[in-house]
């Protein structure tokens, strides 16, 4: 073998070593972030716990302590919140991850998302005592796009604001017209970015600090979430810094709507938020006990009949004696699963067909086409709360035409099966 190949082969092999080495180095960087993930993620969903089940434990000791019960309600609220943001977050980088994220898109008005983003933002902002200032433009602004996930996007850089700027600190939500964009900006006087982490920092895992992160909490996924969105958005996001103690400011771009779209926004009817909710014959279906009667309770003081049932066979008992309008059941019961239960009430020869709601911890886009494929005509996510089980009856009632039941009935709830929990 000749000089010259010689030297080409010892290129070549030091190339290959060099190559694999590259490798392992991120193989293992990439078990370090997993595992510091991992550890952070067990962190956050505990962090909660504890506060939850110290207020538990005062409410049970002086429940005649109505002052401390109202505001140890607010703080247990705050910290489900919480619980809610991180596991969204986890299903949301799920379904990005495999591709499985969708919009709904139509025209929107800017500030409604941004309404909707304040409101959502506010409690934590507040309760760090930052001064907030929005500014709007006069003229309606109106893009294509997912309004709910918009206001994602913007509510998520406000509670990061509010998180990561110290108590007493400012923070700036600016909205203007740009040529042919409508420009976002949500500034604070927080801690800053450093300037090495400033390309990096919209990656899934990132953490400006990790000591920071413990105190503030965050998994690290928010911001990967939010320039996903605002990419299939078509629009673009920046962060920007002069370091850390100097604040940041991140900056939101979207396409407004072409003239035609805003139009149509324009002359779309106003919702009717104020009609009066229909009231039907609810049957409940959960083995957890705990679930059931606290959903019973809701949809009693939201004027609905109610029964329960504890399991997919008792549901169908009470099928036979009566006929509800909406069945909201439970996904994974023992026994009978709650796509058996929907199969089989599909299957019955009824006068009408109630509606089927699947209420199930399990959120992808396969569980809800499972559902859907099994009978349900709804699937909801737990935990499900007020607003959302109004919506429902709303629009239920909306394709009915009319409630089922009679207006004039001032006691819904009596008929309502008896609770053991």
């Amino acid at each position: 073998m000749g000089e010259a190949e010689l030297t080409k082969l010892n290129e070549a092999l030091s190339a290959e070593i060099a190559e694999r080495k590259r490798a392992e180095h991120a193989l293992r960087e990439s078990d370090r972030r997993k595992d510091e993930f991992l550890a952070t993620l067990a962190h956050e969903l505990r962090n909660p716990l504890a506060p939850l089940t110290a207020a538990l434990h005062l409410i049970r000791a002086e429940p005649e302590n109505t002052e401390q019960v109202e505001q140890l309600a607010g703080m247990m609220q705050q910290q489900l919140d919480q619980l809610v943001r991180l596991i969204d977050d986890l299903v949301d980088v799920s379904r990005i991850t495999g591709g499985k994220l969708r919009l709904r898109c139509e025209p929107t008005r800017v500030a409604e998302f941004i309404d909707a983003a304040v409101a959502q933002s506010r409690p934590l902002i507040d309760a760090a005592r930052h001064t907030f200032h929005v500014s709007l433009p006069n003229d309606s602004i109106v893009v294509s796009g997912d309004k709910v996930r918009l206001a994602q996007v913007i509510s998520n850089l406000l509670i990061n604001a509010a998180k990561y700027t110290p108590p007493g600190g400012r923070i700036d939500l600016t909205v203007r017209r740009e040529a042919k964009e409508v420009l976002i900006s949500v500034r604070d006087t927080g801690i800053g970015i450093p300037r090495d982490m400033q390309a990096r920092i919209f990656d899934r895992f990132t953490q400006v600090d990790a000591s920071t992160t413990r105190a503030h909490g965050g998994l690290g996924l928010g911001l990967t979430i939010v320039k996903t969105l605002v990419e299939m958005h078509g629009g673009s996001i920046a962060a920007n810094s002069e370091g850390p103690g100097s604040g940041s400011e991140f900056l939101v771009r979207l396409p407004i709507a072409e003239p035609a779209m805003q139009a149509a926004e324009t002359t779309a009817p106003p919702p009717s938020a104020q009609d009066a909710l229909p009231r039907f014959k609810v049957l409940l279906v959960d083995d957890n006990q705990s679930a059931v009667h606290m959903m019973s309770r809701l949809l009693s003081k939201l004027g609905q009949e109610v029964h329960v049932a504890d399991s997919g066979m008792a549901a169908l008992d009470h099928l036979s004696h009566m006929l509800p309008d909406v069945v909201i059941s439970d996904v994974a019961m023992p026994g009978m699963s709650g796509h058996d239960l929907a199969r089989h009430i599909r299957s019955l020869d009824l006068p009408r067909q109630p509606f089927l709601v699947a209420v199930t911890g399990y959120g992808q886009e396969s569980d809800r086409q499972a559902a859907l494929a099994a009978g349900f005509d709804k699937h909801l996510t737990k935990p499900v709360g007020v607003a959302t089980l109004e919506q429902l009856l709303r629009d239920r009632g909306t394709e009915v035409g009319s409630p089922r039941l009679e207006v004039g009935n001032q006691n819904p709830t009596s008929t309502t099966e008896p609770l053991s929990v």
